[in-house]
């Protein structure tokens, strides 16, 4: 990306955001002492985000993200700017998830990139694919809208969310040192969209 874009899709809408926090990328995470979770009675629906939603993105983003800085506040300031697309996934009746996408400076000058700047799964709800669909439909949608890679930040330690990227065709490009305010490092992964692509990922 060049210089300041604005791209929507339906209602959410993603352009270059300069913001004085760090992105972040978690999902999955599960401790040694959960067992795998039934399977989904209903399947899931993934829509745009509503401003209805900034509860359970906040609380959620407190929940899974709280280890790594004070990101209920950060992750609810990102969606409050109304420059970044968010996504929310719906089971059972209720959300169980959500990913946002913004636009961060590049390495250039002048040059932004598409970033996964959140993605998370309610507790009850991990281990059953949900993080998957929402990276599948992010992904897909900053394709459609003429990106050619999308970038995430993942904490090193967690081997779960990384996974689960590197399944849905991600790889490494480099680990930042004390990259979250916690002091967490993270590693910094990247998706060529449309190259080396499982067909099963677009349906």
């Amino acid at each position: 990306m060049h210089g300041s874009r604005v791209f929507t899709v339906n209602t959410g809408k993603i352009c270059e955001i300069i913001l004085p926090w760090l992105p972040l990328a978690a999902t999955e995470i599960m401790t040694n002492d959960q067992t795998p979770f039934s399977p989904l009675k209903d399947k899931t629906t993934i829509r745009p985000a509503k401003p209805s939603d900034k509860a359970f993105i906040a609380g959620l983003s407190a929940k899974v993200f709280s280890l790594y800085g004070p990101y209920r506040t950060t992750v609810s300031r990102w969606f409050e700017s109304g420059v970044t697309m968010t996504l929310i996934s719906m089971a059972e009746g209720r959300r169980v998830g959500f990913v946002m996408i913004g636009a961060l400076p590049g390495d250039r000058e002048g040059e932004t990139r598409a970033e996964v700047l959140a993605i998370a799964v309610t507790p009850e709800f991990q281990q059953r694919g949900i993080g998957g669909e929402l990276l599948q439909v992010a992904q897909r949608s900053v394709g459609e809208l003429g990106e050619p890679r999308l970038f995430l930040h993942t904490a090193k330690e967690n081997l779960a969310a990384q996974k689960l990227f590197l399944r849905h065709g991600y790889r490494f490009v480099e680990t930042k040192n004390g990259f979250y305010p916690s002091g967490q490092d993270a590693l910094m992964m990247v998706n060529e969209l449309g190259k080396n692509r499982n067909p099963m990922q677009l349906e």
